[in-house]
């Protein structure tokens, strides 16, 4: 049985990743289309998942209907700086859906209202028009790239870092 949702909105819900969802996360991230917009090199595995699971990092199931459509997170830099980084993917079925962008916006006022940040930023890769897309669309400022800056289906690809600080942060609520 699933666990009960952590954050909830008008369309999705986000709750704690479960062992059960391992298998999900697994088959899904391995698709191309999700792969392609990660840092991933190696296969997803459940193995690899339980293995690679960080201790700052808050993984969130992103939920429609109570079935899942894809993964959240935000990967927290430490208490000091008060930042976490935020990514995510929905199952490529149910893009175009606007689960990505309430998942994003869900995740950001967690951070700011449960965690106490003051910004969460992202990276994407250039190529990657839609991640942009919806980051400007939740309120993110383009703030840098850096250059070449990961090795991506045998080519560099520059990253791009967005960001958006809580005092600037507009809520729709």
């Amino acid at each position: 049985m699933p666990g009960a949702p952590h954050v909830y909105g008008d369309d999705i819900t986000l709750r704690p990743v479960e062992p059960a969802d391992h298998e999900f996360l697994a088959k899904h991230w391995n698709h191309p289309d999700v792969r392609h917009g990660t840092n991933k090199h190696e296969p997803v595995t459940v193995q690899s998942l339980v293995e690679g699971k960080k201790d700052d990092c808050l993984y969130f199931l992103i939920c429609h209907d109570g079935e899942p459509v894809g993964m959240e997170w935000l990967e927290l830099a430490g208490d000091v700086h008060r930042r976490a980084e935020l990514g995510g993917w929905v199952v490529p079925e149910e893009s175009g859906q606007g689960f990505a962008t309430a998942a994003a916006r869900l995740s950001v006022e967690y951070g700011f209202d449960e965690l106490n940040l003051h910004k969460v930023y992202a990276r994407v890769f250039d190529y990657n028009e839609a991640s942009k897309r919806l980051l400007r669309k939740v309120g993110f400022e383009e703030e840098g790239r850096v250059r070449e800056h990961f090795y991506v289906d045998g080519e560099y690809v520059d990253a791009v870092f967005y960001g958006v600080l809580e005092p600037e942060y507009e809520r729709e609520r």
